[in-house]
């Protein structure tokens, strides 16, 4: 019989998805650590800022917030590799900003949240021919734009209070 999961918090969940996904790679089941962490991330943003949180298809961006400004969101857990490990790559820059959010390895507590401009971002990230895009490393975003922890900490706690409501524009 399965666990009921359905009283664990947003944090919980999160630690148990990574148990899961470890022991998945340990069996040789799986390659990735494909997570739902960027999904949170996007909802932590969405909590704080307002606004609508686009369809997966939307170019560029997750969320726009009501005044109109679009917000990429960027997420990462804990990882051994440090400040040398990358956020996932940047393909186009026609968004706002960026929320970058950095969750620690097994709590899945905030670490730290930084908003950088699109300029920004573009400026201290370098092409990679790999990925086809500007992949910054959590060294080049921890001293960019503006620290936002505190606020993205109180939105993140909050998602534990509610039921999360999708809001999508159409």
């Amino acid at each position: 019989m399965l666990p009921d999961v359905s009283r664990l918090h947003v944090r919980e969940l999160l630690q148990v998805e990574a148990s899961v996904v470890e022991e998945l790679r340990q069996r040789g089941l799986v390659r990735t650590n494909n997570k739902p962490l960027g999904d949170i991330a996007e909802q932590v943003v969405l909590a704080a800022r307002g606004g609508v949180l686009e369809p997966n298809s939307t170019k560029s961006h997750d969320v726009t917030d009501p005044s109109g400004r679009r917000i990429q969101v960027k997420a990462m857990g804990g990882r051994t590799a440090g400040k040398a490990g990358k956020f996932s790559p940047f393909r186009s820059f026609d968004f706002d900003t960026a929320v970058f959010l950095v969750f620690e390895f097994q709590t899945f507590d905030l670490a730290f949240a930084r908003e950088v401009s699109a300029n920004d971002v573009e400026a201290v990230s370098q092409y990679s021919a790999h990925t086809n895009g500007r992949q910054p490393t959590l060294r080049q975003i921890e001293n960019a734009g503006i620290d936002v922890t505190d606020e993205m900490r109180a939105a993140y706690e909050a998602l534990d209070g509610e039921a999360v409501e999708f809001r999508f524009v159409l």
